[in-house]
């Protein structure tokens, strides 16, 4: 075949073809459902007929083998501690889940693997709006959290912790001050600062998005990576 011959329009010298056919099974279910978790770079709503975009300002994964969860609050882009006034959020607290077992079952009473995967409910989210004068926690304990990994060495030491129940977990920090994100495994590694101040901020977020919070106008917008669409085709 020559070059462009059979090719898409638009697409000069490739052939659009495809995805191939995918494997029904865990393997399949968890790394969709990863890159779902995993995908999220903003999510924008309307309240009282303002459209705002919330980005991410801190965001950990944490894998458990059968279940994978994502932590985060999102911020707008007002600088931090100048937010401008009023009754409208400029935080967003988020929490995430994947369940093999709730998975399983699910897919079980699916007719299209590819659908189910497209449409279906894999991942479970919670999404709380709030500004410091409704979540003045979970920003608080935020802000110290990212102050001080900003502030000091994030130093990766040997560990052997065989009984784990963290497989691995992934942090990611957008701030003003610095842009990062680190991933380690706690079953052989720790990172000291991390794992002293990640409890206490978990369960900060996990009461923040209990909060009753500002109500969107209506459905949210949530942008993801291309890569997320791409692996289901």
């Amino acid at each position: 075949m020559s070059e462009g011959e059979g090719s898409e329009a638009g697409y000069p010298g490739f052939v659009v073809m495809r995805p191939p056919r995918l494997l029904q099974n865990v393997g399949t279910l968890k790394r969709i459902a990863v890159s779902k978790l995993a995908g999220i770079r903003m999510i924008s709503a309307s309240f009282s007929g303002d459209r705002l975009l919330f980005q991410p300002w801190l965001t950990v994964m944490i894998d458990e083998a059968s279940s994978v969860s994502v932590t985060g609050v999102y911020r707008t882009d007002s600088p931090l501690g100048r937010e401008p006034e009023g009754e409208g959020p400029t935080f967003c607290s988020r929490k995430s889940a994947w369940l093999l077992d709730a998975d399983l079952a699910s897919v079980q009473k699916a007719s299209n693997f590819r659908s189910y995967l497209s449409c279906g409910e894999q991942v479970e989210n919670v999404f709380t709006f709030v500004n410091r004068n409704t979540g003045p926690e979970v920003i608080g304990v935020t802000e110290d959290f990212v102050a001080s990994m900003n502030n000091s060495e994030l130093t990766l030491r040997s560990a052997e912790r065989a009984g784990s129940q963290w497989h691995y977990v992934r942090i990611e920090v957008g701030d003003e001050i610095r842009a990062f994100d680190i991933g380690y495994s706690p079953v052989t590694t720790s990172i000291d600062l991390v794992e002293s101040a990640l409890p206490e901020w978990l369960a900060s977020v996990d009461r923040a998005v209990g909060l009753p919070g500002f109500q969107p106008d209506g459905p949210l917008t949530i942008n993801i990576d291309r890569s997320v669409s791409e692996l289901i085709g």
